[in-house]
């Protein structure tokens, strides 16, 4: 076993995507969310396939990787879909066994969503991964800052987001480190029953938990010792969009209300 960049971190690479603004990523993200579910069942929705292909290829996404750290998500996936196929009490379109059967209808249904998650999950690798976790708090702050005018402490909230941000890869760094010297001292992790499995893992799970209040106790030493709280909790100022930026999201806002457009008419 060996160390690994954690799922969605920070890679440094110059790429087009890396040197976009973070809120139009941010932005653009949340556009495709929404044109990605407001798209129905049609061939159009291949067309959402291949803007995940090209944006994957212009960061330069190790899709390999990704996919085998996403093994888990699998299950999750295939039960899923399982759950929209399968026909219980007889209505299935194919009969296998009885009164079960698959309803094509469900099956389409559950493909679909499996798909949906598929294309967002991959979305939001390209942001992450392209992307600092300082810029992505920021960029949040920044575009939530008329909230402000509300009362909404949008400092605070982009502190929790870029604490939040930077502990994620800390703690897979860590349960990494933790599994490799159980390894090391015999445990097994991959043969077992289920009571075994999860004896298993509470070796690693227990010192891991520990690791987490040790850090978060030092975090808020420091932040006492930096006198948090005391400052009048100043903004974020990233400025205005370059025009490559803006014709960058007037470009994929433009995408992400087409596609599902067409999806109605085709």
């Amino acid at each position: 076993m060996r160390l690994t960049n954690p799922l969605g971190s920070f890679v440094a690479r110059d790429t087009a995507p890396a040197r976009m603004d973070a809120r139009v990523k941010i932005l653009l993200l949340l556009a495709c969310a929404i044109g990605v579910f407001a798209t129905g069942a049609s061939w159009v929705f291949f067309a959402w396939v291949a803007v995940l292909v090209g944006l994957c290829a212009l960061a330069r996404l190790d899709v390999a990787a990704h996919l085998r750290a996403l093994a888990p998500v699998a299950f999750i996936l295939a039960f899923t879909l399982a759950a929209n196929a399968l026909a219980l009490d007889g209505h299935g379109d194919i009969a296998l066994a009885g009164p079960i059967g698959i309803d094509t209808a469900g099956a389409l249904r559950g493909l679909l969503a499996v798909a949906r998650i598929v294309i967002l999950l991959g979305l939001a690798l390209v942001v992450s991964s392209s992307t600092t976790p300082p810029q992505l708090a920021d960029a949040c702050v920044s575009l939530l800052s008329p909230l402000a005018r509300l009362g909404v402490p949008v400092a605070d909230i982009g502190l929790m987001l870029s604490l939040a941000l930077r502990f994620i890869p800390i703690v897979s760094e860590e349960s990494s480190r933790i599994q490799l010297a159980q390894r090391s001292r015999g445990v097994d992790f991959d043969h077992g029953g289920l009571v075994t499995r999860i004896s298993s893992w509470a070796s690693v799970l227990t010192p891991l938990v520990v690791s987490l209040f040790r850090r978060a106790e030092r975090l808020g030493e420091s932040m006492e010792a930096r006198c948090y709280g005391t400052s009048d909790g100043s903004l974020v100022t990233m400025g205005r969009l370059r025009p490559r930026d803006a014709a960058v999201l007037i470009v994929g806002l433009s995408v992400c209300i087409a596609i599902p457009v067409m999806a109605r008419f085709v």
